[in-house]
């Protein structure tokens, strides 16, 4: 509870009164050297830890703990310099090899990350916590059969292992099985009755499917059973909002605000139900009492900026960033906002004269760099808004998120060589990203290089097999390379999940000529055109296929 209202120093108090009384508590060391980071920093905690090591020497606690810190610090380099040695001198320590190989994997060397659980595996093939581990990764990186196979052999020797029963499950899921996904769950959840992760897998699929009628009624019955779990209820919120019950996921929202209130994904949510319902006053008071937790919060202060200017208009909004900048000099981040304002109210002439102010300041903080993108590309200044990314590049070349825009950015102006090279760049950091896997799929489709798009496309699938825009690529793909029904597989899961996307009808509508379906076909394309939503670029080329294949005998 004193963690949780952010009263550190007295809980740190309380912590060390504990450690003193019960000075083999490794657990309550562990929290101890938590809170050192929260109060001082990482370095500060890191010389607890050490300090704690010299007197308790056998226990990984200590490594596992400054590794977790390291990486939440944006360092998963240090962190892997910290558990090397940890695991070199105990290697027999599962919890620390998993870790490592997990942070392998983080930065881009799945590879070593399967080398060291393989050796594990090696010197004890009974150890079946590494070899869940081995079956995850094989998963996350798209090696499905090997995933399966490690699955297999892990329910072989533990028949009620929930690991590979929910690893089994998703894989079914990502190949649409919906039946034989169903049987893995409900096995997982006789397996683990007191353990919401089957049922919150069986929402999910629901989802998937766009079955909201039985999303609806397993997320209730999950809400019954974890009444106060957070995550049960952001399923069941997530729910709600795809059936268009918004009224009930502002109800639900609010009480696990009410549960959680430090949860940042779920106050985000209700911020922004809020804000949707227009309860702009009732908005307000949320963002406040969270910025009265967390008075150093700049993206809360932003936040209520905006809900000023909701509330009492431009000027309000305006006075309110004014007021916040007087506290905190030197913060762009309500210029930035106050430039948003102006956009809104259609004043962009004094917007932008905010964002070139910003801009030659030639921002650190990736969030307001990312902001003036923004202002700028709505602007319809390309040249500037490819600036403020490449001199955030400059200053720091390991940016993977602004990279993935730069990438996205080119992809957009159509420098396909450039999107090409910078997804390149990205996936060879993160091998598993599914955005930067299905993006470069799609550029060297565009090549016609279709084996190494297909690949890409395949990857990206396995990393993330509910996006529809990536079943739609690898859809587009096989029925390029002439594999139309499996194509359709794709692109039918792809359309149920975007509906109203006029692309993946038209490629849906393609393949089912394909494969012999031309009176779907063109209903498929009827109901596109006839639908107001669909662009009218996508509109023609629709009208263009209708008509052709109309005239066709």
């Amino acid at each position: 509870m004193l963690t949780s209202a952010k009263e550190f120093r007295q809980a740190r108090t309380v912590l060390q009164e504990a450690v003193t009384r019960d000075t083999r508590n490794a657990t309550l060391k562990g929290d101890l050297i938590r809170l050192e980071a929260a109060i001082d920093g990482l370095d500060a905690a890191l010389a607890k830890a050490r300090d704690f090591k010299k007197d308790d020497l056998g226990n990984s606690i200590y490594d596992l703990v400054s590794a977790e810190l390291c990486e939440k610090a944006g360092r998963p380099h240090d962190a892997i310099a910290l558990l090397e040695p940890a695991v070199a001198a105990r290697p027999s320590e599962d919890g620390l090899t998993i870790a490592l190989s997990r942070l392998y994997t983080s930065v881009g060397d799945p590879k070593k990350a399967e080398a060291l659980l393989a050796r594990r595996l090696a010197a004890d093939p009974k150890s079946l916590v590494v070899r869940a581990a081995l079956a995850r990764l094989y998963q996350t990186t798209g090696r499905i059969d090997d995933a399966k196979k490690g699955y297999d052999e892990l329910l072989s020797q533990s028949p009620t292992d929930v690991a590979a029963l929910l690893g089994l499950a998703e894989i079914a899921i990502a190949q649409k099985k919906w039946p034989e996904a169903t049987d893995y769950i409900s096995r997982a959840r006789t397996a683990a009755p007191n353990d919401p992760a089957p049922g919150l897998l069986l929402v999910n699929m629901y989802g998937l499917q766009q079955d909201w009628k039985n999303a609806a009624s397993a997320a209730a019955e999950l809400v019954n059973r974890f009444p106060a779990n957070v995550e049960v209820l952001d399923a069941q919120g997530r729910v709600q909002i795809g059936a268009g019950d918004t009224n009930g996921a502002l109800a639900t929202y609010k009480h696990a605000y009410e549960l959680a209130p430090d949860s940042k994904p779920i106050l985000s949510c209700y911020v922004s139900l809020l804000k949707e319902a227009k309860n702009f006053q009732e908005e307000r008071t949320v963002l406040q009492a969270a910025l009265d937790r967390d008075p150093k919060n700049t993206f809360l202060k932003g936040d209520l900026i905006r809900v000023e200017a909701d509330i009492g208009g431009l000027e309000a909004g305006l006075a309110q960033a004014r007021k916040f900048a007087s506290d905190d000099p030197g913060n762009s981040l309500y210029d930035v906002v106050s430039a948003e304002l102006y956009e809104n109210a259609g004043r962009k002439r004094e917007a932008i004269a905010l964002a070139d102010q910003v801009a030659a300041t030639q921002p650190a903080d990736d969030n307001i760099a990312l902001a003036i993108f923004g202002l700028y590309t709505r602007a319809d200044d390309s040249t500037k808004a490819e600036k403020v990314l490449n001199v955030r590049l400059k200053a720091d070349p390991k940016d993977f998120g602004i990279r993935s825009l730069l990438a996205s950015f080119y992809l957009d102006q159509k420098k396909y060589d450039q999107a090409t090279a910078e997804y390149t760049r990205l996936i060879a950091e993160r091998p598993a990203d599914p955005i930067g896997l299905n993006n470069l799929a799609w550029l060297y489709q565009r090549q016609g290089n279709l084996i190494k798009a297909r690949e890409l496309a395949e990857r990206a699938f396995a990393a993330s097999p509910a996006a529809a825009q990536i079943d739609d690529t690898l859809g587009w793909i096989l029925l390029a390379q002439g594999e139309a029904e499996k194509a359709i597989t794709h692109l039918s899961a792809a359309n149920s999940a975007a509906p109203r996307n006029p692309n993946i009808q038209y490629h849906r509508a393609v393949a089912l000529q394909r494969v012999g379906r031309p009176t779907d076909a063109l209903e498929r394309h009827c109901e596109m055109i006839l639908d107001v939503r669909v662009a009218r670029a996508a509109e023609l080329a629709a009208l263009r296929w209708v008509i052709a294949f109309s005239a066709s005998p």
